[in-house]
């Protein structure tokens, strides 16, 4: 038994040795998975924060954005009431009024294409002169009322309205805001004023105030919007960049799940190990309490081992004595029977060196 319990003891000792070695590891991996869970805690913190600053911001912008397109529908609504037959009309005009040069110069404008030296000159508008610069109808702007206009200005309201830059709005605003020298609230650049030569001329009045209107509105909304896009990027990246740390941090706790499974086992086994070992050493402290106990009665049980051995000896003598009293004793009276078994039987046992016991009770031996 004390072998078993030094054999369950070394194992015991081996696993508790395993056990803080693998206890160990899980504590530095531990760490290690703390640290990673507080980056990715400080990643996804800020990915949150530079979230919620980007839809502000890209809320704000649809709304500015959304401030600037009723211009850019009125723009486009003002094409489309223009008709085919209104610009036949104004193609038939053989001395275009002043206002339909100043419009057309306008649509020349903003499509980009050439224009006269400036040059000042008398424009006759709202049956008054008004002091303004040279018209380039002539020579350029008369050529759009010979191509395909309708065509050209709902393409560049779908297409090339955000193509409009600062030039451009410097060089329509003396037209946008010509008005009398003598009443500078009243505009000459009026869809209504240029009504009463041709439809197709108010349309095309609303349609240039309508894309300078969009361009004043949409030039604050298209650098936020570039920026959307430029931090939409950062935010894509950064949530790659979580999305990495996060698969990390899902391999580590992992790790950690496998080392904590395997240490849950090592313990188990431990404490298996330990419970046999304390069930070996009660048994062994029962055997040894056991063994003290009758260590008591060990004289005792040398006395009477050796008694037995004595009435082993003896029990010869003593059989031969009791059969020869039996068998010559039964005639006599008892005086003669104590003298014949004290006397002759016993000392002739004794002269042939056959043990007996000493004072033998013929009786008592008799009955057991």
């Amino acid at each position: 038994m004390k072998l078993v319990l030094k054999e369950e003891n070394a194992k015991l000792d081996a696993a508790t040795e395993a056990t803080n070695k693998l206890l160990k590891e899980l504590d530095e991996k531990n760490k290690k998975a703390d640290i990673k869970a507080e980056e990715v805690n400080g990643v996804t913190e800020a990915c949150e924060q530079q979230r919620a600053m980007i839809e502000v911001e890209r809320d704000q912008a649809n709304l500015e954005l959304q401030a600037a397109l009723p211009y850019l529908r009125k723009a486009e609504d003002a094409v489309k009431s223009i008709k085919q037959a209104d610009i036949t009309e104004i193609r038939t005009i053989r001395r275009p009024k002043d206002i339909v040069k100043v419009i057309f110069d306008c649509v020349n404008i903003l499509f980009m294409q050439s224009l006269e030296p400036v040059t000042p000159r008398l424009v006759e508008i709202a049956r008054a002169e008004h002091p303004f610069i040279n018209d380039s109808f002539d020579n350029h702007a008369s050529k759009n009322m010979t191509g395909p206009l309708l065509q050209n200005l709902l393409f560049f309201s779908s297409n090339e309205k955000d193509q409009i830059n600062e030039e451009t709005i410097e060089l329509l605003e003396p037209y946008l805001t010509l008005h009398p020298q003598d009443d500078p609230d009243k505009k000459l650049f009026d869809p209504e004023i240029a009504k009463q030569t041709s439809a197709a001329l108010w349309g095309l009045c609303t349609w240039a105030g309508a894309m300078s209107d969009y361009h004043k509105q949409s030039k604050i909304v298209k650098p936020k919007l570039h920026m959307l896009e430029v931090k939409t990027v950062s935010l894509a990246e950064a949530q790659a960049k979580l999305a990495e740390a996060k698969a990390q941090l899902d391999e580590v706790n992992a790790v950690k799940a496998e080392l904590r499974a395997r240490y849950d086992g090592e313990v188990a086994k431990k404490q298996e190990l330990a419970d046999a070992a304390a069930k070996t050493r009660k048994k062994m402290d029962q055997a040894n309490r056991l063994i003290n106990s009758l260590q008591d009665n060990k004289i005792r049980w040398m006395e009477s081992r050796d008694g037995f051995q004595r009435t082993k000896m003896q029990l010869v003598g003593d059989v031969a004595k009791a059969c020869a009293f039996v068998s010559y004793c039964g005639p006599f009276n008892a005086n003669f029977r104590h003298k014949l078994v004290s006397e002759y039987f016993g000392e002739d046992l004794a002269t042939r060196g056959i043990p007996l016991t000493e004072d033998l009770e013929m009786t008592n031996f008799l009955v057991d």
